[in-house]
C-alpha cells in the first residue's frame, strides 16, 4: 500500500492547530487576501511530514484560503472542522478517520491499529522496529491502522511486510488495549490489537520512511530492555508464556462462522474450543 498509515509517523511529525494563527497573520482579520506561502516555507523548514489545521466554525473563513494551499478535509464535527495538508515525498500517509464502532456503549473510534509480533520459535526471535519520527526511539512490534473492510489477521500480515519487507502468516490474536480520549486518535477511543504472526521469510527490507531500524531480537533480550514499551515488554512475556507453556495457553484463535444475513459471514476470536464441544448439544 503506497498510503502507508502506521505507527508514529503521523502522530509525532505534525504541527498542532497553532498554525492557523499563521493563516491568521497573513490572511488579516478579514482574510481578504490569501496566505502566502511562507507558512509552508517555515513548515517545511521546521522538518514537518504534515500538517493539520483544527479550524473551529467560527473561524471557517480560513478555510478558503487553506485549501488555496492545498488543505484538504479530514473531518468534521458540530463545532470544528479539521483539514490536513502532507509535506512528506510520495502519496499521503496520514491516516483516515473514524471508521468502527464499539458495540454496547456505540464509541466512535479510530480505525483499530493492528501490530504484529512476528515470533520465530525456531530461533526464538521477534521482528522488532523504531519509529523514525518519535522522539524517543525504542524498540516495538510493526504494525499500522487497520483499512475499512480489512480483517485483523490480514491487516497484521499486511502492515509488517510493507514496514519490514517480513512475510508472514497469522496465527492467532494475543492482546487488545482499550484507550479513551487518546490524543492519536483524534481524542476519540481507539482499540490496539496484537497479534501472534508465523514468519515466512527473513530477510528485512525496512521502510525507510517509517523505521530508523528493524532487527530480529532474541525474546529474552526484548525483556530484559528498558529501551521499549510496557505494551511490547508485556507481550514479550506472554510469549516467552507461549513458548514454554504451549501457545494455547496464550491464543485467542479465529474461526469464520455464518452471519444472520444471509451470504454473510464474521470473524470470532476466542481460546480454541475442543470438537466435542463444537457438537454437543446441551449438559450431559
Amino acid at each position: 500500500m503506497l498510503r502507508r498509515r502506521c505507527g508514529g509517523l503521523w502522530r509525532a511529525a505534525l504541527t498542532r492547530p497553532g498554525g492557523l494563527s499563521l493563516l491568521a497573520g497573513q490572511c488579516g482579520a478579514s482574510g481578504a487576501s490569501g496566505p502566502q506561502p511562507a507558512a509552508i516555507q517555515q513548515w517545511r523548514s521546521e522538518g514537518r511530514v504534515a500538517v493539520w489545521l483544527h479550524i473551529p466554525i467560527l473561524q471557517s473563513r480560513f478555510i478558503a484560503p487553506a485549501a488555496s494551499l492545498g488543505f484538504g478535509f479530514h473531518h468534521a464535527e458540530s463545532d470544528s472542522s479539521t483539514l490536513t495538508l502532507w509535506l512528506g515525498e510520495g502519496p499521503s500517509r496520514l491516516p483516515g478517520y473514524a471508521t468502527h464502532q464499539v458495540g454496547v456503549a456505540g464509541i466512535e473510534l479510530l480505525a483499530p491499529c493492528l501490530q504484529g509480533a512476528v515470533f520465530d520459535e525456531s530461533t526464538r526471535k521477534i521482528l522488532v522496529v523504531q519509529d523514525r519520527h518519535k522522539l524517543k526511539n525504542m524498540w516495538k512490534l510493526p504494525g499500522g491502522l487497520s483499512e475499512p473492510g480489512e480483517d485483523i489477521g490480514d491487516t497484521a500480515v499486511r502492515e509488517v511486510f510493507e514496514e519490514t519487507g517480513i512475510k508472514s502468516e497469522f496465527r492467532s490474536l494475543l492482546s487488545i488495549r482499550q484507550q479513551h480520549t487518546n490524543p492519536g486518535a483524534f481524542g476519540k477511543s481507539d482499540m490496539y490489537i496484537i497479534c501472534r504472526l508465523k514468519p515466512h521469510s527473513f530477510t528485512i527490507d525496512f521502510c525507510q520512511h517509517e523505521c530508523l531500524r528493524c532487527e530480529w531480537m532474541d525474546l529474552n533480550d526484548l525483556i530484559r530492555t528498558e529501551n521499549t514499551t510496557p505494551i511490547t515488554s508485556r507481550v514479550a512475556r506472554l510469549l516467552l508464556y507461549g513458548y514454554r507453556e504451549g501457545f494455547d495457553k496464550i491464543d485467542l484463535t479465529m474461526e469464520e462462522l455464518p452471519a444472520v444475513y444471509t451470504g454473510l459471514f464474521y470473524k470470532l476470536y476466542h481460546k480454541e474450543l475442543p470438537e466435542n464441544y463444537k457438537i454437543m448439544t446441551g449438559m450431559d
